[in-house]
């Protein structure tokens, strides 16, 4: 017999029995002849009687000639391989031996054999303790195969006893895979599968351990011990697995904790690699050789009780940081997971907000933007459970008071922290302090030797030495000085000793700083003068550092001439360059420039170059909404501010959030130049703070842009500029609005409707814009509230205005604000009308206003009684959110379609909505949020789960009154006294 094999020969088992012939699918007749087949594959080339094809394709229901039969089913399959196995006799691979038949298919795949080839083998990984992630990576490769029920539609007893052992198998290797993915914790998912298959299948111990230990990781504490007290008098007796589990849940055990923090589908480009944010290290560092052994036996010890800190204090210049990078580099093997670096600018005049920090380290660590919560407490709560596990070193440079850093502080003590500081932290509990003093006069002279060469130090030793000694000893002076010889062979050790001299007494230095400065005057009256003024106008803005396109524009020079000057500067160790194309101060060096900036630059030379910097930030913003929304042209500039900068172009969606994310210190340090200098119009800030509000739809920025409006509007008001003002004011109460602060939103937003109404009123002002975002705010606002009325009166006007505007897509979404809220007054078929034309003007503004339009619809379909309609467009909608990652609206189409399942009562189909949408909504939105717990609750309720769905009810309660929502807090208290009492 020929082997098959050769001519590409398959069986598919793992849902329909389909077979192949290379490419070409085989068509393989009638469900008996298919049952006929399925037996034969099934003994894997072995002989079957005719008797035991009888009693396996028919059972007791055998037909009047059992054996004709047979030969009819086998005689119908031989013609379905003919055209493929050609006329030789020798190539049928289904032959006659005795009083049965075999089918000798050697080389053959079959699905179901890869199937359980791959099981065996992933249970080889997990007795060599191979990683999990490689164990779930086989068991996802076996679950490919499978394409439906298995040999779906075959009769028969044999049929029904594969399908029966291949969906047991495939069960236990579900729950083996969510097993891991609880242990690895990189599935946001996770809850959803697990709760889901735990309804279908109740009482299978693995599925019960696996939904608690999952909803316990998501902060589900008191849904995770309901689920066992549901699920006890499901579980087979003596099953202690998911008591035991209860037990470690009430002790909080931190071993329940995922290995990993969730590396979510926001940024699936590549897996999650331990960070490494430390600066460069200094090829020439010099000394310190007791400090460094001190520091690097501390970092060497970690990993007792405690988090390990270490302290470095000292003046300024004197190499905390240097030291710090230094000794962080010397333990790598200690930290496999990571090094963490922020820079707090504690000397700075507007320190960095821990908020802020970290939300970088957050994002460096794995969590997709919009999973970071908008609270600095639970940001400093997410943090630790993301390093929880972990070893890695967190360096915290330059710390102004306690306050900025115990929030930055690890929970694990595995990990470390170095802190530097110009004044003892006194209160940091169980810190080792080190002060660090200028350098020894010899180390410093090595030092100096090291940059400048030992044939120039030997050339001229007293100069060397008295060059040190001008320099303070200090570090930072030596380097400077000694990058002036560098950039200069011509000048000589001595003729820059007598520059120090004349530079001290000048000064009349007396301390080690204004050492320092002289150092910085040497080399500062060498520059060119356009170096100097490039030294001068970089100062200007308050921000950590600042891009090349920013420079240049600031600076009024091509990118090419700026970066020419900037680099020139990083030679001089007058600027530093902590990334590609960035640039920055040394805090010291910035106050001296900006002291040279009040006394050498004229004040409009200073206008001038602030009106640039806040031009381009202003015209990129505009650039990468468009790139980021395809924003309508009307909502790009609310007041019609006008920039002279084409910008720079930005090609697509995510490259321009990455800009507007990396660039927002830069954007604040515009924003606030124009409110501080009155020569400088504030249209433009205020719009920009509207851009990064448009742009930056994450829950990490919103305070802060919050904080930036407010000042715009207090120096509009202060100014009577009712344009920015009202801007402003809106930009805020949106803020506000989105991390559900909704009296204060209100207040802000009422406050911008105002001001525009008092603008039309006398005929001035371009706040027409303004003045219909703020409305359809205003109304979102009113509707969260149940206020419908309201809501649909200012939804309303709103449309009403955009439509005056030519602003389509803007006008689609004021429709489904105000079709929404007119359904809830009872006004249907206006309110159906409504969302009708909101879905076909928003059909034609992209994909994301599409999907938009059509849950506007959806909701509004539901409350007019055509609730399948509704749920159609729903979980359609919340598809192509899903596909489009708008994460926000996702969830709100999976909370519409749970509530359309509960009130239809499908209560499975809506636990499994509102499963699936609630980790969405957790880093969105805390009303959606509550909105699916007490979706979920009533479904749970309904499948007479009651611990779960008070424990779900009482979450949504609680979340409802602390955002003063008592209408749904009301409702919600309603269905937990309706449940039974424990």
């Amino acid at each position: 017999m020929v082997d098959m094999g050769d001519s590409g020969l398959r069986f598919g088992l793992l849902g329909p029995l389909r077979a192949w012939y290379g490419e070409r699918e085989i068509e393989l007749g009638r469900p008996q002849q298919r049952a006929v087949l399925a037996v034969l594959l099934s003994a894997a080339g072995r002989t079957v009687a005719t008797s035991v094809l009888v009693e396996g394709v028919w059972g007791g229901a055998a037909p009047a000639d059992p054996r004709k039969a047979v030969q009819v089913a086998v005689s119908r399959l031989r013609v379905a391989f003919k055209p493929h196995t050609g006329p030789d006799p020798e190539r049928m691979p289904l032959v006659r031996v005795g009083d049965g038949y075999a089918l000798l298919v050697p080389g053959a795949e079959v699905d179901s054999a890869r199937w359980e080839a791959l099981l065996a083998e992933a249970g080889r990984l997990r007795d060599r303790q191979a990683p999990p992630e490689e164990v779930r990576e086989v068991l996802q490769a076996a679950q490919r195969l499978w394409v439906g029920e298995p040999l779906a539609g075959l009769p028969g007893p044999h049929a029904e006893a594969v399908r029966s052992h291949l969906v047991g198998q495939r069960l236990s290797a579900k729950e083996a895979q969510l097993e891991l993915d609880a242990e690895i914790g990189d599935r946001t998912g996770l809850t959803a599968e697990a709760a889901a298959l735990a309804l279908e299948h109740p009482g299978r111990p693995r599925l019960t351990a696996v939904l608690m230990r999952a909803l316990y990781q998501a902060g589900r504490k008191a849904e995770a011990l309901a689920v066992y007290e549901d699920a006890r008098r499901w579980l087979p007796p003596g099953e202690d697995g998911p008591a035991a589990l209860q037990l470690r849940i009430l002790r909080e055990d931190p071993a329940l904790l995922p290995a990993a923090t969730t590396a979510t589908r926001a940024e699936p480009a590549a897996a999650w690699q331990p960070p490494d944010q430390l600066p460069s290290g200094l090829a020439d560092f010099t000394g310190r050789t007791k400090e460094v052994e001190t520091l690097v036996d501390r970092l060497a010890g970690a990993g007792g009780r405690a988090v390990v800190v270490s302290a470095l204090d000292g003046m300024g210049g004197v190499g905390k940081t240097t030291l710090a990078v230094h000794v962080a580099r010397q333990v790598p093997e200690r930290y496999p997971d990571g090094r963490l670096f922020a820079d707090l600018r504690g000397a700075d005049r507007t320190p960095s907000a821990p908020g802020a920090v970290l939300a970088g380290f957050l994002r460096a660590l794995g969590v997709a933007a919009e999973e970071i919560p908008p609270d600095t407490g639970e940001r400093s709560a997410l943090y630790r459970s993301a390093l929880a596990g972990r070893r890695v070193l967190v360096v915290l440079d330059n710390a102004a008071t306690l306050d900025q850093v115990e929030p930055l502080l690890p929970g694990s003590s595995g990990c470390a922290v170095l802190v530097t500081s110009r004044v003892r932290l006194a209160g940091l509990a169980g810190a080792h302090h080190l002060r660090l003093d200028t350098l020894p006069p010899g180390q410093a002279l090595e030092l100096l030797t090291r940059i400048v060469g030992a044939e120039r130090v030997a050339a001229e030793p007293a100069a060397a030495e008295e060059v040190v000694r001008a320099c303070g000893l200090l570090p930072l002076a030596v380097r400077i000085a000694a990058s002036r010889l560098t950039a200069d062979p011509a000048l000589t050790l001595a003729a820059l000793a007598e520059g120090l001299r004349r530079e001290h007494r000048l000064a009349e230095l007396s301390d080690g700083e204004r050492t320092v400065e002289a150092t910085f005057a040497l080399s500062y009256h060498r520059l060119d003068a356009e170096a100097a003024r490039a030294f001068r106008l970089l100062s200007l803005p308050d921000a950590p550092d600042i891009p090349l396109p920013c420079a240049a524009a600031l600076l009024g020079r091509t990118e090419t001439e700026a970066d020419e000057l900037l680099e020139a500067l990083v030679d001089l160790n007058l600027l530093h360059s902590p990334g590609f194309g960035r640039y920055g101060f040394h805090d010291l060096v910035r106050d001296y420039a900006r002291g040279r900036l009040a006394a050498e630059e004229p004040a409009a030379e200073r206008t001038a170059a602030a009106d640039r910097l806040v031009d381009y930030c202003l015209a990129t913003a505009r650039n990468a909404d468009l790139a980021a929304r395809k924003a309508d042209p009307v909502e790009l500039s609310l007041l019609g501010a006008t920039v002279r900068s084409p910008g720079r172009t930005l090609p697509d969606g995510p490259a321009a959030v990455r800009w507007m994310r990396e660039q927002a210190g830069v954007h604040a340090a515009a924003i606030a130049l124009s409110c501080a200098d009155p020569a400088l119009p504030l249209d433009r800030a205020a719009e920009l703070a509207d851009r990064m509000s448009a742009v930056l739809a994450e829950r990490t920025q919103t305070s802060d842009i919050a904080d930036l409006a407010d000042r715009i509007a207090r120096e509009a008001a202060a100014r009577d500029d009712h344009g920015p003002l009202a801007l402003a004011r809106y930009v805020r109460g949106s803020m506000l609005w989105h991390i559900s602060r909704y009296a204060e939103s209100e207040q802000e937003i009422r406050q911008a409707v105002a001001l525009c109404d008092d603008d039309a009123t006398g005929g001035g002002g371009p706040t027409l814009r303004v003045l219909a975002k703020a409305l359809l705010t205003l109304g979102g606002n009113a509707r969260i509230r149940g206020r419908y009325a309201d809501a649909a009166e200012h939804a309303g006007r709103a449309a009403d205005l955009f439509h005056r505007l030519g602003a389509e897509r803007s006008e689609g979404s004021a429709l489904g604000e105000f079709a929404f809220s007119c359904a809830h007054t009872g006004r249907l078929a206006e309110a159906r009308d409504a969302a009708e034309r909101c879905a076909r003007l928003m059909s034609g503004s992209g994909p994301v206003s599409a999907a938009t339009g059509r849950y506007y619809l959806a909701r509004v379909l539901r409350l007019c009684g055509d609730p399948e309609a509704g749920l159609t467009h729903a979980i359609g909608a919340r598809d192509e959110f899903a596909a489009l990652q708008v994460t926000v609206f996702e969830a709100a189409a999976g909370d519409l379609a749970a509530r359309i399942h509960a009130e239809a009562g499908r209560w499975l189909l809506a636990a499994d909505a509102a499963e699936a949408a609630l980790p969405l909504a957790r880093r969105t939105s805390a009303v959606l949020e509550a909105a699916l717990l007490r979706t979920l609750g009533t479904a749970l309720t309904g499948l007479g789960r009651p611990r779960q769905a008070r424990a779900c009810l009482a979450d949504a309660l609680e979340v409802y009154e602390r955002l003063g929502l008592g209408e749904d807090a009301d409702r919600t208290r309603t269905l937990l006294e309706a449940l039974p009492q424990p």
